[in-house]
C-alpha cells in the first residue's frame, strides 16, 4: 500500500493490523524461550553460563525482528504473507478488506 493511503482506510487499518499481530509473534518466538530459561535459573536448573548463552540467542534473535521491523511498510506486509505457517491462519480469521475496484467488479 502506498505511503499516501490515509490511516482511515480500511486496507491501511488491515495493514496495520497485520503489522501488529506479526510483530507481536516474532517478539513471542523471541521472548518466549528466554522467558523459560529465566524460570528455569531461578529455580536453579541452569548455570550462569547457560543464562549468558540464552541472553546472548535472544539478543542475536531480537536484532533480526529489529532488522526486519526497519524495513519500508509496503514491502514488510509482502514480506510477512511469505511466512506462510503465520499468516495463512491469521488471514483467515482477519480477511483483507474489499476493494473499491473488486467490490465494483462484483456488482456487476
Amino acid at each position: 500500500m502506498s505511503r499516501n493511503k490515509r490511516r482511515d482506510t480500511p486496507e491501511w487499518q488491515w495493514e496495520q493490523a497485520l503489522l501488529d499481530a506479526y510483530y507481536d509473534h516474532r517478539w513471542h518466538e523471541v521472548l518466549d524461550p528466554l522467558y523459560e530459561q529465566f524460570q528455569h535459573w531461578t529455580a536453579g536448573q541452569r548455570t550462569h553460563d547457560e543464562m549468558d548463552q540464552a541472553i546472548h540467542q535472544a539478543h542475536t534473535q531480537a536484532q533480526k525482528v529489529y532488522r526486519l521491523f526497519g524495513e519500508k511498510r509496503a514491502w514488510l506486509v509482502q514480506a510477512i504473507q511469505f511466512d506462510r505457517d503465520w499468516f495463512e491462519p491469521w488471514v483467515a480469521d482477519h480477511p483483507p478488506p474489499e476493494t473499491e475496484a473488486h467490490a465494483g467488479a462484483e456488482e456487476q
